[in-house]
């Protein structure tokens, strides 16, 4: 071992030390401004992380004050509630409980289960919602999902089956800010709208953004009389028994790998008619259909019913008032046996549209939905109620 006595060269040697740990840090303080900056938020509506910051006076909040002392880094960089290497692997690296702050530690009060976080009034319906991204990426999806209906926020953290899908982007380019138009679907009271910011992995990184949005819908059709410009159905009765028989898949284009579906696009494949859920390009829907899939099953395409009135649908002018307890709306009612027509898998109906099906009476209330039948088919379709109101028994 040589030991240095000369002190000019032990000088020199600490001041090469210092400056080296000096640029070392400088590098890694670097590093971080660049990895912090490169994130993104929900700005509008504001996400759960982005009311909670000081800039938005939200810190005061009661929920965010419990968020903070529980744990609420994102007050400071709501931007930053990401996985490095998510690679769309969301639900196997963010465990119930634990999705607005994306299993972060240091995020953990985002998950507490409240009815008083900050949330925006919204409706059923097309909404814009907006991802600010401090610094631009290669994009390979946002997703949305929403509660399902009866989600108490108030009962306990989120869990991913809470959740259903709602709406999927197409790859985009780098973008300050990226705005999707999102269609709400019916629901009451208070909900969380669940956004993720997957980044392109091969093109860019395989990191993945997180936010939960609170949102709370204003009125309530089961209780609120509704008025309506468009809610006349005529059916015309012919005294004679028709059986209505076709192809529901009629006129619909054969799904191709190659092309690009997006919601409410529907195909047909394999004798059967599905609808995309969401932007979706080489998943074939026999392979990918389901609630939260890329596509949804429609059923069959030969279906054949049996009526004694026309389906056909008309808009009319003519305002009229309804709601779930007491309906007036184009129906007649004799010795308690309902009179508008059967309803017809694949058939056009409007908003407040009457339909029989399976012994009871059903009104329209999404007219695009109603019209897919399937899983909207009332009172039979899994997804029946996101269509449909019961209306009464027939019986």
């Amino acid at each position: 071992m040589t030991t240095i006595n000369n002190p000019s060269a032990i000088s020199r040697f600490k001041s090469l030390n210092v400056f080296g740990l000096s640029a070392l840090m400088g590098a890694a303080a670097l590093l971080g401004a660049v990895e912090v900056s490169a994130h993104g938020y929900v700005s509008s509506p504001k996400s759960r992380a982005f009311l909670c910051t000081s800039a938005q006076g939200g810190g005061s909040s009661p929920a965010c004050v419990a968020a903070a002392a529980a744990g609420n880094s994102s007050q400071y960089e709501p931007q930053s509630i990401g996985i490095g290497g998510a690679n769309d692997n969301h639900q196997a690296l963010i465990p119930d409980g634990k999705l607005c702050g994306a299993n972060i530690g240091s995020m953990n009060g985002l998950n507490l289960a409240r009815n008083d976080w900050g949330a925006t009034q919204v409706s059923a319906g097309p909404l814009a919602f907006i991802w600010t991204n401090p610094a631009a990426h290669k994009t390979k999806y946002f997703r949305y999902y929403i509660t399902k209906q009866g989600f108490n926020p108030g009962a306990a953290p989120l869990k991913w089956s809470d959740l259903e899908q709602i709406h999927q982007s197409a790859p985009a380019d780098r973008e300050s800010t990226s705005t999707h138009i999102v269609t709400l679907p019916p629901r009451t009271g208070r909900h969380i709208v669940y956004s993720i910011w997957q980044r392109d992995p091969v093109a860019d990184a395989p990191e993945a953004f997180y936010q939960c949005i609170d949102v709370v819908y204003g009125g309530s059709n089961s209780s609120v009389a509704v008025t309506s410009s468009s809610v006349a159905v005529t059916s015309s009765s012919t005294g004679t028994t028709s059986s209505i028989s076709g192809n529901t898949c009629a006129g619909l284009p054969t799904w191709n790998a190659t092309t690009v579906y997006d919601k409410p696009q529907q195909v047909q494949h394999n004798n059967k008619r599905y609808q995309a859920n969401y932007w979706t390009q080489g998943n074939d829907p026999a392979l990918t259909s389901g609630q939260y899939n890329y596509w949804l099953d429609l059923g069959a395409c030969s279906e054949t019913s049996t009526s004694s009135v026309s389906s056909t649908v008309v808009a009319s002018s003519s305002r009229t008032s309804v709601s779930s307890s007491r309906s007036s709306v184009a129906s007649s009612v004799a010795n308690g046996v309902c009179t508008s027509p059967a309803f017809v898998n694949g058939a056009t109906y409007a908003n407040n549209a009457l339909v029989q099906n399976v012994g009871n009476e059903y009104r329209c209330t999404v007219g695009g939905w109603c019209s897919q039948g399937g899983a909207y088919a009332p009172g039979t379709g899994w997804a029946w109620t996101n269509a449909w109101t019961l209306v009464r028994s027939c019986q």
